[in-house]
């Protein structure tokens, strides 16, 4: 039987990674859960949320603006198989 491309390059998570998906995919139940028991507590605490990424961005923008330098995000390529 011929495997796919996604079956073949399918790597199992290791144990602390899956240990981390599973308590995110807890907590992200229990949100939901909570938002749809107390939308007005979901509401506040979307805004609250937002207004600190919002805070963060801007410290880093200033702090790239001041300093100059941009930043690039590193890629990992995959090694050529040939």
């Amino acid at each position: 039987m011929a495997e796919t491309l996604e079956e073949s390059e399918a790597v199992r998570l290791p144990g602390w990674m899956r240990l981390l998906a599973i308590i995110s995919g807890i907590i992200s139940i229990v949100a939901a859960i909570m938002a749809i028991i107390n939308p007005l507590l979901a509401l506040r605490t979307l805004v609250i949320l937002f207004a600190v990424a919002l805070l963060f961005i801007g410290i880093e923008r200033l702090v790239v603006g001041v300093s100059g330098k941009s930043y690039r995000f590193i890629t990992h390529r995959k090694a050529a198989t040939a």
